[in-house]
Formats: C-alpha cells, sequence, structure tokens
C-alpha cells in the first residue's frame, strides 16, 4: 500500500465513522442538542450533557476528517496527477464537502428540517463512495492468479454491467431509504417478511405503499447481488480480490437485511435504527469498491494468455485443443435487445418528474405501473431498432457481437419481442397509469423506430438532433403519468433531455467515426468533419446551458437549481471547449461520460429543489 492510498483509505474510514456518528446523532434526537453553528450553545466547549456531547462529536470528527478529505485531493493532484481513476473522484469530493458543510449549518439552524436532512445523508454516501473508489484506484494494479488464461475470463465482461447497475440501485436504495426515514414511513409496517399481518398491502395508505417500495428495492438489490456473485465467482476467479469483495457485499446485504427485519419486528429501537444506517454505508462502500475492482480488473483481460498459448520461459505444447466458445443464452440475447444501459438513464428522467409532479413519493403501484410501462416502451423501440439496423450492426465492431449479426436470434423473433413490448407497454400504462402517459409512451416509441430509425439514421447528419426528441419523451411519461395532464416545467425537462442528446451523442461519434464510416452511417463527423462537430458541441452545450438557467427566471425553480444547473452546465461547456481546443479522443470520451452524469444530476437538482428548497 502506497503512501497515497492510505491517505484515502483513512479519510474513506473516518467519513465511514462521521455517517454512522450522524446516523447516532439522528436516532438519539442529539440533532438539537447543539442548537447554533458553528459553537454550542454560544461555546467552543459543549456544555457537559449528552446530547450537546453527542452532536459536538460529530461536528468535532467533521472538523477531522475535513482535512484529510483535502489532503486526499491535493494528493491526487501532486502524485497521481495522470491516473484519471483517481484524481477524477478525489477532485469531485472537495466540491461536495462543501456543500456538505452548508448544508450541516442549514440544517441546524433550521432545526433538522426532515427533507433536508435526507439530502445532507446523500450527500454524505456520496462522498464516502468518491472515496472508497479514489483508494481502490489508488492500489496497485490487481494482479492475476499465477496461470490465469483468456479461457479463464470468458464471459467476465458481463460482471462490468451486473457491478454497475447493483451499485446504482443500492445508492437509489439509500436514497429511498432515507426518505422513509424523513417521513416517519418506517413506523407504517410492523412484522417481517408480511406488513401488519399481510403480505402486500399496498394501497393501504401512502407511507405504508412507501415503505414497501423500500423493502421491494431491497429485495432486488439481493437479486442483483447474488448474479454479481455467482457472476464473480464463475467467470472472475483469474482475479482473486473480486469474487472476495463480492462474497463481503453479498454478506452484508444478509446482514442488512436481517437489521431490517429486526428493525420492523421490533417497532424500531434506536439502536437497530443506528445499526441500520451503518450497514447501508458499508453496503455502499463494498458495492463501489467491488466496481472500481472489476473496471480496473476489465483492462487486464486482453493482456491475458491464450489458451494453449506457452507461459512466459516454458516450452509450447505439443498439441492442445482450444477451449470451445459458450453457446450464448437465449434469455440474454432478448435482453441485450432492449438495450438496458440506455433504459436505465430513460428511467431516471421518467421517476424524477414523477417525484416533482406528486410534490413527494407517488403512489407505489402508480410509480411501479410508469416504470415497467416506461421501460417496455424504450425496450419495444429498442428491439425494433436492431431489427432494422442489423445490416449496420454487422459492419460495426462495437454492435457486431449484438443478437442478430450474431445470429443467435432471427430477425423476425426481435421484431415480434419488439411488437409484444409496444402493446405490453400502451395496456400497462393506460391501466396502470392513464391514457396520456400511454400514448405520450407510444409517441415516443413510433418517433424512434419510424423518424429516427427508418428515415434520419440513414439520411441525414442532423439525424441525433431531431431523433433526439424520442428520448425526451421520459419526462412527459411520468409527469402526465401522476397529474393527467403537462405543463411548462415538464416541457421544459423534455427540451433539456433534447439539447442535452446532440453534446452526448456527437462526443460518441468521434470515438467511433471510423465505424459509422463503415457503415455509410451518414453522422455528423463523417459529412461535416470532427472540426465542425466539436464547433455544435460547444454550440449545443452553451445553449443548454442557457436554457437550464431559463427555468430559473420563469419562476419554474429556485436559487438551490439555479446553482446547481451553473456549475453543472459550466462543466459540461468547460469539456466541450476543452474538445474543442485540444482535438483528441480523450476529450471526447470525458465529455461523454461526464454528460450521462450531468442529465442525472440536473434532474435531481429539479427534485431537492421543489422538494427541500421550496
Amino acid at each position: 500500500m502506497t503512501r497515497y492510498q492510505a491517505l484515502a483509505v483513512v479519510a474513506a474510514a473516518g467519513t465511514y465513522l462521521l455517517i454512522v456518528v450522524g446516523a447516532v446523532v439522528r436516532v438519539t434526537g442529539s440533532g438539537l442538542g447543539c442548537p447554533d453553528w458553528p459553537t454550542c450553545h454560544g461555546q467552543l466547549v459543549p456544555p457537559l450533557e449528552p446530547t450537546a456531547i453527542i452532536e459536538y462529536t460529530h461536528r468535532f470528527l467533521g472538523a477531522v476528517v475535513s482535512p484529510l478529505i483535502l489532503a486526499t485531493t491535493i494528493g491526487a493532484w501532486l502524485v497521481r496527477r495522470r491516473d484519471r481513476a483517481v484524481l477524477v473522484p478525489a477532485t469531485l469530493v472537495p466540491v461536495l464537502l462543501a456543500i456538505q458543510i452548508v448544508l450541516g449549518m442549514i440544517v441546524v439552524r433550521r432545526e433538522l428540517p426532515a427533507m433536508e436532512v435526507l439530502v445532507h445523508l446523500v450527500f454524505a454516501m456520496a462522498i464516502l463512495g468518491l472515496l472508497v473508489w479514489t483508494a481502490i484506484a489508488a492500489g496497485p494494479a490487481p494482479r492475476p492468479r499465477p496461470g490465469a488464461t483468456a479461457a479463464d475470463a470468458v464471459g467476465a465482461r458481463r460482471l462490468v454491467g451486473w457491478a454497475h447497475a447493483t451499485t446504482t440501485v443500492i445508492f437509489l436504495l439509500l436514497i429511498v431509504g432515507a426518505y422513509v426515514q424523513a417521513t416517519g414511513a418506517g413506523y407504517a409496517c410492523v412484522g417481517f417478511p408480511g406488513c401488519n399481518g399481510q403480505a402486500l398491502p399496498f394501497g393501504s395508505n401512502h407511507l405504508v405503499d412507501l415503505h414497501l417500495f423500500h423493502r421491494l428495492l431491497a429485495y432486488a438489490v439481493a437479486v442483483l447481488t447474488a448474479v454479481v456473485l455467482w457472476q464473480a465467482w464463475r467467470h472472475w476467479r483469474w482475479l482473486p480480490a473480486v469474487p472476495r469483495t463480492a462474497t463481503l457485499l453479498a454478506a452484508l446485504i444478509v446482514v442488512q437485511i436481517g437489521i431490517g427485519a429486526v428493525l420492523v419486528s421490533t417497532a424500531l429501537p434506536p439502536h437497530a435504527r443506528g445499526a441500520h444506517v451503518a450497514g447501508a454505508a458499508a453496503v455502499w462502500a463494498a458495492a463501489v469498491a467491488l466496481t472500481c475492482l472489476v473496471a480496473r480488473g476489465r483492462r487486464l483481460i486482453p493482456t491475458l494468455r491464450q489458451p494453449g498459448a506457452p507461459r512466459p520461459g516454458a516450452a509450447a505444447p505439443a498439441d492442445e485443443t482450444p477451449s470451445p466458445v459458450p453457446t450464448p443464452n437465449l434469455a440474454s440475447a432478448y435482453l441485450s435487445l432492449t438495450k438496458p444501459r440506455i433504459i436505465v438513464l430513460l428511467l431516471v428522467t421518467t421517476l424524477l418528474p414523477m417525484i416533482v409532479a406528486a410534490n413527494g413519493w407517488p403512489p407505489l403501484p402508480l410509480m411501479l405501473a410508469t416504470l415497467v410501462g416506461g421501460a417496455m416502451a424504450a425496450a419495444a423501440g429498442n428491439a425494433i431498432n436492431c431489427y432494422c439496423d442489423r445490416d449496420i450492426d454487422a459492419l460495426m465492431g462495437r454492435t457486431v457481437w449484438r443478437p442478430l449479426p450474431a445470429g443467435v436470434l432471427a430477425p423476425e423473433q426481435a421484431l415480434r419481442f419488439g411488437l409484444a413490448l409496444a402493446v405490453g407497454a400502451f395496456v400497462v400504462l393506460a391501466l396502470g397509469a392513464n391514457l396520456l402517459a400511454a400514448v405520450l409512451a407510444e409517441v415516443g416509441f413510433l418517433f424512434y423506430v419510424f423518424v429516427y430509425t427508418r428515415w434520419l439514421k440513414r439520411t441525414s447528419p442532423s439525424n441525433i438532433v431531431i431523433g433526439g426528441a424520442a428520448g425526451a419523451v421520459p419526462p412527459l411519461v411520468g409527469w402526465a403519468a401522476v397529474t393527467g395532464d403537462l405543463s411548462l416545467l415538464p416541457v421544459a425537462l423534455f427540451a433539456i433531455v433534447f439539447y442535452w442528446t446532440p453534446p452526448h451523442f456527437w462526443a460518441l461519434a468521434l470515438l467511433i467515426k471510423e465505424e459509422y464510416e463503415k457503415a455509410r452511417v451518414p453522422m455528423l463527423p463523417i459529412v461535416r468533419g470532427e472540426a465542425e462537430t466539436r464547433r455544435q458541441i460547444l454550440l449545443y452545450s452553451l445553449l443548454l446551458l442557457a436554457l437550464t438557467v431559463a427555468l430559473y427566471s420563469f419562476h419554474l425553480t429556485g436559487l438551490f437549481y439555479l446553482l446547481a444547473a451553473v456549475a453543472l452546465g459550466g462543466l459540461l461547456v468547460y469539456y466541450a471547449a476543452r474538445l474543442l481546443r485540444e482535438a483528441t479522443r480523450a476529450a471526447a470520451l470525458r465529455l461523454y461520460k461526464y454528460s450521462l452524469l450531468y442529465l442525472a444530476l440536473i434532474f435531481a437538482a429539479v427534485v431537492v429543489d421543489r422538494q427541500v428548497f421550496r
């Protein structure tokens, strides 16, 4: 372990301890033990009262951890400047830390409003995740097991997506759990695995629905973790750190579910509630660590020797039968048609507007119907896109392994699958939400298939500009599902996604220009050149910044959102300007990755602004 990694580990451990002490403050009711800030009852030394001492311990620990976090950032710039996996998270941490300190002051001075306490906890978890990633990424390069070959890593790349999905859902579970605690929904269900003597009493009241959604999300995390554990031990034994960390994550999940069962079976004793927060932080840290290890290990896969190749310094074998290629899984093939990674982002832009429209958490049956129906509509469009573009996919390296060009599925199977999903999406949304939401989802599906896929993609360099409207429909669906109509705010959110799409997708087009050229797809970098594409990316980034700020001008959002929009949009413009200046693949990749984070954060900023600061 290097000195820098040791520093990052200490900072992460200190942050975890700070979260645990914060939980103790919360469950013991000590949050107002020091009603002022930064002093306690007007003095630097707190009075000898239990609540004051507990609260002041939390503050003192924060004062100790903050310099460690800043030292981690400074150290990254001094000794790990060329390592982006370390530099980027280490640089983001002090930004979140500054916001966290201000939030802490606001929480105390406004006497612990529940929603602001929730945001305070979410930022703490985000800081912990960044520090854990930094600590893992700063370690020595992972070493494969001696004698490991490429055959040992067949299917290993599947774990990358599963790990990212699991970590994302765990963070969502943390947010929902904090919301359950903030609203008092933790007391709405007694008993485990049932609720108030029933199995799943949905519709009893809003708090029961919220509590049950938290439980179902926890079960989903357990299932995802089981898949990750299975994948890790099946395909990653060549890198022992990965299956070990996956086992640790699974064990923590089991313990955390056990603590949750105790919580709802014993009238939520304070010590159990504190343990639940501590367990959640441990699960989150383990998930981030596993994701980082998998990301680092993925780079080693191409370096593993091929089956039959001699080990370094060893004589070549006389003859060796190559390892058989695994038979593709039919269920995985159908899942691949839906492009699940794209669907995740679309669901984010559906759910967050629902929360704003409902002025809180929407009813669970409505939320599930909308998310399931929306996912089905998006999956339908993606499946038929695969059907229509199978000739193009066969020519591009990144898509040649999709089910249709690879021959795993017949084109007719993909078409029938997509049409069935489209019909199912309409039925689910019409029955579970309302007709307007169903119609909007189908309009997005039809626009994506006929306007973008069948027409613009093969004929115009403006394909993604106009075709991006299909990906901007989810905010309208989410809003309409809750309210039954539309207003200016969901239309503004539609416009944000619409203007976000060109810089996001053109950055990707710059990275795979050669493949599009081979497939004769008239993307902007091919038709008008890379220089013009970079200028257009900067132009649309500036337009997007202006649009997001305009929401405040129209009184649709408040000051918190304005600050977030300026900060997030300013960083997007910075990356776009840097891409224009440097004209490198690395700059395009940075912009592409940040744009994914940007969209989720700008929508989250709307939710926080409307739910917490209004």
